[in-house]
């Protein structure tokens, strides 16, 4: 069965996004790197209870007490402090990752910005005026690597931006590496998106280090599987640009409902970590799997994605349709893009089942 071209503008399309395909073609969607076993059910279950027994909390802005404007986002900070072992007074809450980096965007234009790619397709665009300090075009990036670009890049700007772990190939640098970069370049400020850093096990946060040229960003979303919700957070000890950035939060940064559910999640201490025993060994079943047909094409990593380094994705993309998978799907159109795909790991024996079958029947002219 041959498809036709089912991504006529693909660096647009983003993980988990099915809108483009025809109806009922997919049953495995692998390219949103969210936390497929999520939510935990003590937040769903917060959530009902608040709609179920407390409707007329809905209706005023979410203030938490009558007697002094304490916003309920607050908890949600205090909950999130609690989880890092931080002070909740260097954070900031808002609308996910994406506001903080929406926001930062703007507020940096005038200054030496370098993003460390490849990156998050959303850092990408909004730092678009940025100098990208990619690897060179003849060698494949490596933790080591990526580490330093960072060095590089802090001695000649103002601000750095990078993923850790980084999307979309999921290397990871150490916390005492970054670290030894801010006390190396002091006139540099990093700024650490660790959206995934909970899936790197072991891996402690940057957030709370006794340094104020380091701004580290958070959300809630991809962890617990609540990516349909938006709540995030902010952590800095540098003043100005946490002040900068809270002139440019709304009142209410965070709704009542999101508030709620993610605040819930967050303090379920015992529901990650054990969906995280099974997502780890999972994601290198997946490495696995993957490497037995594209060999060192596939980037090792601990986090719960595989990036698969291909020149041309697109036809190992249809091939993987043709079986009701997707995966999210990377081109060189893209400035400080990898083209490949990145695929997250099958929760299910179903679901693995479901892969190897796609990977089996895949054309040898398809392979590396």
């Amino acid at each position: 069965m041959t498809l036709p071209s089912l991504l006529p503008d693909p660096s647009t399309v983003q993980g988990g996004d099915l809108t483009h395909l025809p109806d009922g073609i997919i049953t495995l969607d692998l390219g949103l790197c969210t936390n497929r076993l999520g939510p935990p059910p003590g937040a769903v279950a917060a959530l009902q209870d608040l709609l179920d027994h407390h409707p007329g909390r809905l209706m005023p802005p979410p203030y938490e007490a009558p007697h002094r404007p304490f916003r309920a986002e607050r908890h949600y900070l205090d909950a999130f402090a609690n989880r890092l072992g931080i002070d909740e007074e260097d954070m900031l809450a808002g609308r996910g990752v994406t506001e903080f980096l929406v926001i930062l965007s703007r507020l940096l234009r005038s200054a030496r910005v370098a993003v460390i790619t490849p990156e998050y397709t959303e850092t990408m665009r909004r730092f678009a005026y940025a100098d990208f300090i990619g690897p060179t075009d003849t060698t494949r990036d490596t933790p080591a690597a990526r580490a330093d670009r960072v060095h590089t890049a802090m001695r000649t700007h103002d601000f750095v931006v990078l993923s850790n772990p980084s999307n979309p190939l999921g290397h990871f640098i150490e916390r005492d590496e970054l670290l030894a970069a801010c006390h190396a370049h002091p006139t540099c400020v990093l700024i650490v998106d660790e959206e995934y850093i909970q899936f790197q096990p072991g891996a402690p946060s940057t957030a709370g280090a006794s340094t104020d040229n380091l701004l580290v960003l958070q959300s809630t979303g991809k962890t617990f599987g609540i990516t349909g919700t938006r709540a995030g957070m902010l952590w800095t000890r540098n003043s100005r640009l946490f002040h900068a950035v809270e002139d440019q939060l709304p009142t209410w940064p965070l709704s009542l409902l999101d508030i709620t559910l993610a605040t819930a999640a967050l303090k379920d201490d015992a529901w990650f970590p054990t969906a995280l025993a099974q997502i780890h060994p999972a994601s290198h079943r997946l490495q696995n799997l993957l490497a037995k047909y594209f060999g060192t094409a596939v980037t090792p990593s601990d986090v719960h994605y595989r990036f698969l380094h291909l020149l041309d994705p697109h036809p190992v993309l249809e091939h993987l349709h043709t079986h009701s998978i997707t995966a999210r799907l990377f081109t060189s159109a893209t400035r400080g893009t990898a083209p490949g795909l990145r695929l997250a790991a099958p929760s299910t024996e179903a679901e693995f089942r479901q892969l190897q079958q796609a990977l089996d029947t895949l054309p040898d002219r398809l392979r590396p």
